[in-house]
């Protein structure tokens, strides 16, 4: 699913990130494990593509589905509710069936507007944005951060749901025992290796 060869990303003249060679293999899930600093959102962000790096990644998916850690600045939608942040006019129909159900399993009221949602709301709209849509990679960056006990358990159970559906899978964490059900190979980041 991706290959990473000589992986080195540089911030200034700092190396924050130097992998020699790893490969996520399609249907597997991986628990990417470390401390703030490590690496982990730097390489996400170099598997997507977010960010320039050096060296030599080789994706092999279609389609991705990414939780963020954060939530993008709130101020330049204001306007929108979280019904329209998650609409978009292809298979609208298909669409706001899904929406409906996600929304429903996660106590999201779509009417909201975007500025009057709490940071556990917005943790849970980034998820259900990125759920909505098939993809054969899903990612999750610190996505239990602002979730309460109740919706941890309720993203744990989707996890593990893809899991059984045969996806590929990459979630961050600083804790273990958050995702100890919900991965077949554990990777340590320690500054950047």
């Amino acid at each position: 699913m991706i290959i990473i060869k000589d992986l080195k990303k540089y911030y200034n003249k700092n190396l924050v990130l130097d992998i020699k060679n790893f490969s996520f293999l399609k249907g597997k899930s991986y628990l990417l494990l470390g401390s703030n600093g490590s690496g982990k959102s730097t390489l996400i962000k170099c598997i997507i593509g977010l960010i320039n790096y050096k060296g030599f990644i080789k994706r092999k998916y279609k389609r991705i589905a990414y939780v963020p850690e954060r939530f993008p600045e709130v101020s330049l939608i204001k306007s929108k509710t979280i019904l329209d942040c998650l609409m978009v006019e292809e298979e609208k129909s298909i669409r706001e069936e899904i929406i409906k159900l996600f929304s429903e399993y996660f106590s999201l009221d779509l009417n909201k507007n975007l500025c009057a949602l709490s940071k556990g709301n917005l943790q849970k709209l980034i998820i259900i944005q990125a759920l909505i849509n098939k993809a054969d990679l899903y990612i999750f960056d610190e996505a239990l951060n602002g979730l309460d006990k109740f919706n941890q358990v309720k993203l744990i159970n989707i996890i593990n749901l893809l899991r059984k559906a045969g996806k590929t899978i990459i979630i961050t964490s600083h804790y273990e025992n958050y995702y100890s059900d919900c991965f077949d190979y554990k990777i340590i980041l320690k500054n950047g290796y």
